[in-house]
């Protein structure tokens, strides 16, 4: 009797260990994931801190291992895409605001357009000012062609952020975001649309600079 019940204890205890065992490999994988996407931005030179926040993140909302090695796998991804679209000069700014540009649906092509109007200056600031306008239902279309215009005229980066405010309030007031949006424009350098552009002429405006614009 004493035979058969230690018998019966030991395979319970064996079966709790494997149950055990089976319940941590997905954590032992997750955590492997999230080792080889850091070495893997090391090796290539790559901003790790922005991988190793993203873990931070996941850790301070209480999300799974699991869930979290596939959100720094997405943003890893994101960062490839922009390192890769942006090079061969790109700044780990630019890195971090083009990955969330991406995560909120703006294209790569419109991010490299924006990049290469933004010629010797950071493009963060404008990558920033599109991922609000979209977030604020403005069109990908109209906030582009919005950011080109804005970076024609060397705004100031405080004026850009003025804009997405203030365009923000008017769309929780009920103004649809294109209505606001041309309205802003419309009182910073006469509207954004090819007419309005060709009759003002971009004079000069508060916010704006009518230095000559850098290569």
């Amino acid at each position: 009797m004493i035979w058969r019940r230690t018998l019966l204890i030991g395979a319970t205890l064996a079966a709790s260990t494997l149950q055990a065992q089976s319940a941590t490999d997905p954590e032992r994988g997750a955590e492997q994931r999230i080792d080889a996407l850091v070495r893997d931005f090391d090796r290539r030179g790559l901003p790790t801190d922005l991988l190793r926040a993203k873990v931070a993140e996941g850790t301070a909302k209480g999300a799974t291992l699991t869930r979290i090695a596939d959100a720094v796998a997405l943003l890893a991804s994101r960062v490839d895409s922009v390192a890769r679209l942006l090079a061969p000069s790109v700044t780990v700014p630019e890195l971090h605001a083009g990955a969330e540009a991406l995560a909120v649906g703006i294209s790569a092509p419109s991010l490299r357009t924006i990049r290469v109007a933004a010629g010797r200056r950071s493009a963060e600031p404008y990558f920033l000012f599109v991922i609000r306008l979209v977030r604020r239902g403005v069109t990908q279309e109209q906030a582009v062609r919005t950011t080109r215009q804005l970076i024609d005229r060397q705004v100031a980066s405080t004026t850009l952020l003025a804009i997405a405010d203030d365009l923000a309030r008017d769309v929780a007031g009920g103004v649809s975001p294109e209505a606001a949006l041309n309205d802003r424009m419309t009182r910073l350098i006469g509207g954004v649309g090819q007419a309005a552009t060709a009759a003002n002429g971009f004079g000069n405006q508060n916010g704006l600079t009518d230095g000559p614009r850098k290569p």
